[in-house]
């Protein structure tokens, strides 16, 4: 029987898996969850993970995830662009809840709530074509 336990700060979700598998215990680490959380956060929204800033506060089956974090806008000269843009506030509460579930299957808990706070305003993250 495996025993899969969170680290202290982060609650005390236990699962128990197949009696086929050796025993132990899994530690994640709570950096291991915050730098999970800011990467899927600057997924996203479309910017650098390296602006993205999350806190991760957990209770006993949950956790609430303060996110904080440029947001991207088009660059206002482009007025076509300016006008196609989903409003910030529509985007960012559509952020909010991707955030939330996305993070919910990842770390395997129920997220009680994203708190998300635009720290300022960039350009969006150009993708690349192969």
């Amino acid at each position: 029987m495996t025993t899969v336990t969170a680290s202290p700060g982060v609650g005390n979700r236990t699962a128990v898996a197949d009696p086929g598998l050796p025993a132990g215990h899994v530690n994640i680490a709570d950096r291991v969850l915050q730098k999970t959380a800011e990467r899927a956060a600057a997924d996203i929204i479309g910017v650098d993970a390296k602006s993205v800033r999350v806190e991760i506060v957990a209770a006993r089956d949950t956790a609430a995830v303060r996110v904080s974090t440029p947001f991207p806008v088009p660059r206002l000269d482009d007025t076509e662009a300016v006008r196609a843009a989903t409003p910030v506030l529509e985007a960012a509460t559509a952020a909010q809840s991707e955030i939330r579930s996305r993070l919910a299957h990842l770390f395997g808990r129920e997220i009680s709530r994203v708190d998300l706070t635009i720290s300022g305003a960039t350009l969006p993250q150009r993708k690349r074509v192969l």
